[in-house]
């Protein structure tokens, strides 16, 4: 273990990491919390100042570099860093300007950077004297430049979305993406119904409420020291989003069935398959690295999971002993539907991006096609908003395999916003709903 640090200090070395190593926001600070001693107070600071400076980003380094008299990429990356933060926190938190203030002045003069502590608390006390007089694009005036700008988003996506859902609606979804995730749990329904984890997480102090769009659903005000409790433990719940649990419901697993989830780390769809089966059948869980399989295990076994056996292999080449009765492709994807949650992915993704990965999932579909057999199904999903990854994935599909056709209840997701196409559903990212998901079913003839 490490010495103590500051919720600050943490997220100052976490932003730091994201921008020289490309770590993954998640894991940068899991490793974070796991190497030093620090309070549950300094992890929940440090993990809301690393995602909220990365939602803003683009707003903040445009605030910046009005305050600053050289380019803000010329300094240093700790003291640029130290800047993000602090005017991320003056911003939207409810943390005093003094104390803000204070603390990154006082970070840089613990880092080797000392001699910039002047600058860092003239920028920041320039901000605070002359917020009002700042520059920002009008919406009205300059749509693209004001949704790419005050919203934080690539100009390359903005102008996408703009493209497909026209202005209004991009505004609406980038304030949505800018707004914490919702939190919400998937009951065991194997160990326990949900009106007895509700009545548990009462009485552990939490704000726990029944979803009206999923029965074994739970939405939560705070997901906070969750996974320490002893229903956690219990493997009592599953941390899930509620589109994700609408996947599982779409292919509609019967107990005694065989069948397999071919991109499934970490797992939360495989356990709601076998749960959902009654835990009664076989499902086949691949994924291509040894600890993500592990990690399949691992939630099976916590859960008290016992039909699921994990295999580390390329799904694209494996082949079961017989046809499957279903396969579940959660494919690889852009992630554009779950910025909110992981804000670190719209800095990451460029357009390129989409080539190769619809690449990938045209050959995990071909794959799936050949598993299934006579009147078996398809469950096709991703993460993503991108129509390359959706509904032209799917319409090519179809024209090279004209023995499937698209077959989704007309009664699915009618309680949920989502938009019904002829190749599946599309959920858009909602203030306290599900995250973006795109999700169909295929079902082979006989």
């Amino acid at each position: 273990m490490t010495k103590p640090h500051s919720g600050r200090a943490l997220a100052l070395k976490a932003l730091v990491a994201i921008e020289r190593q490309g770590a993954y926001a998640n894991r940068i600070l899991n490793t974070l919390f796991a190497q030093s001693e620090s309070t549950a107070q300094d992890r929940a600071m440090a993990t809301e100042i690393v995602y909220g400076t990365l939602r803003h980003m683009t707003l903040i380094d445009h605030l910046l570099s009005q305050l600053l008299t050289k380019k803000l990429v010329a300094l240093p990356t700790e003291v640029r860093n130290i800047l993000r933060q602090a005017l991320y926190e003056l911003l939207t938190t409810t943390e005093t300007d003094y104390a803000v203030v204070n603390e990154a002045v006082n970070l840089v003069r613990k880092s080797k950077f000392a001699g910039l502590s002047g600058l860092v608390n003239a920028v920041l006390r320039g901000y605070l004297r002359n917020k009002a007089d700042l520059i920002l694009p009008d919406f009205a005036e300059e749509p693209l430049a004001h949704l790419t700008i005050c919203h934080s988003h690539p100009r390359w996506l903005v102008e996408r979305w703009i493209r497909r859902w026209g202005t209004e609606e991009t505004h609406r979804l980038l304030a949505v993406n800018n707004l914490p995730a919702p939190f919400t749990l998937r009951t065991n329904t194997l160990l326990l119904s949900r009106a007895e984890l509700l009545k548990q997480l009462a009485g552990l102090a939490f704000d726990a409420s029944p979803s009206p769009l999923l029965p074994e659903a739970v939405r939560l005000a705070t997901g906070r020291s969750l996974t320490s409790t002893p229903l956690w433990a219990a493997g009592y719940f599953y941390i899930q989003d509620e589109g994700s649990m609408l996947i599982a419901h779409l292919l509609a697993p019967k107990p005694g069935e065989t069948i397999s989830d071919l991109c499934a780390a970490p797992g939360g769809k495989t356990t709601h398959l076998a749960q959902l089966m009654g835990d009664t059948g076989l499902i086949y869980a691949l994924d291509l690295y040894p600890h993500k399989t592990r990690l399949i295990q691992e939630n099976a076994s916590r859960l008290g999971i016992t039909i699921i056996e994990p295999l580390t292999i390329d799904a694209r080449s494996w082949q079961p002993e017989n046809l499957l009765d279903a396969v579940l492709l959660d494919a690889p994807c852009t992630g554009t539907g779950v910025l909110r949650r992981r804000p670190d992915i719209r800095w990451r993704r460029r357009p390129k991006d989409l080539k190769a990965l619809t690449k990938l999932q045209e050959e995990l579909l071909e794959q799936a096609a050949s598993l299934v057999k006579p009147g078996g199904r398809i469950v096709y999903s991703t993460c993503s908003l991108e129509p390359e990854e959706n509904e032209e994935r799917i319409k090519s599909f179809l024209r090279s395999h004209p023995q499937f056709q698209v077959s989704i209840p007309e009664s699915f997701a009618q309680h949920l916003q989502h938009q019904r196409l002829p190749e599946g559903i599309i959920l858009l990212p909602q203030q306290d709903g599900p995250d973006g998901f795109f999700m169909t079913k295929l079902v082979k003839n006989n």
